[in-house]
């Protein structure tokens, strides 16, 4: 696996993000999953590369701030925060991957991916931008991205694609609300596959569920077989 590692400006001093890889450049049906709690994803990256072999995936991981994780992931805590860390990851981010990467950027392509409180961040952009990202992951979400469930969404999410999972000894309410989530994005079209997993607040449930979900939102085999040209819809 080929890394790279790059220190960007970010409120008056730098954050690091990272780029996972088994290739040098990108190709324009490559698909790209931006990450939060990016000092974890070299694992994850590692484990999926390990069992799929698949160059044309891209991970990139943006670290977390060791003293404003939660006011960046979780709407509510900062708003102010919250919006600085959200217009880094979405704008400064995404510029800087794919200049990196060598592709010009697509929502059909990419895909954003967070557990805990970064699952939480995970939904919320993925609600709050759905030009940028077509797939979104969010695991175990430790968070409220939506507290209004009576309210429709304010922009159309029909294109995407939502893919939740839950540990089976993670708190009852986690799993409430995710549910209720579901139904919300479902009452707007949005295709979502909610999961149990066996186990709990656990890097080993993320990892193994990022691989099946992955997996299944791409028609990925452990044989390296990839159809980008399926609509994200299903999985």
């Amino acid at each position: 696996m080929l890394c790279r590692h790059e220190r960007l400006p970010f409120d008056k001093s730098t954050r690091r993000v990272s780029l996972f890889s088994l290739k040098n450049r990108g190709e324009p049906d490559d698909v790209v999953v931006y990450c939060s709690d990016g000092q974890s994803i070299g694992a994850f990256a590692q484990q999926f590369f390990n069992a799929f072999g698949a160059d044309c995936f891209w991970f990139v991981g943006v670290d977390c701030s060791t003293e404003h994780r939660n006011a960046e992931y979780v709407i509510g805590r900062d708003d102010s925060i919250f919006e600085m860390h959200e217009c880094f990851f979405v704008n400064t981010v995404v510029d800087w991957a794919t200049k990196a990467i060598g592709i010009q950027h697509s929502r059909g392509q990419s895909a954003v991916f967070g557990y805990s409180c970064g699952g939480a961040f995970a939904a919320s952009i993925g609600i709050r931008h759905p030009d940028v990202y077509g797939t979104i992951f969010a695991f175990s979400i430790a968070g409220r991205p939506i507290t209004n469930f009576d309210a429709k969404p304010e922009a159309d999410l029909s294109e995407l694609s939502f893919c939740f999972r839950s540990g089976s000894r993670e708190p009852k309410g986690m799993r409430s609300y995710m549910k209720r989530l579901e139904n919300w994005l479902r009452s707007a079209d949005v295709q979502v596959n909610n999961k149990t997993l066996a186990g709990g607040h656990e890097f080993a449930l993320w990892s193994a569920g990022l691989n099946e979900s992955i997996s299944a939102a791409y028609e990925l085999t452990h044989n390296n077989a990839v159809n980008h040209s399926r609509r994200q819809r299903g999985f």
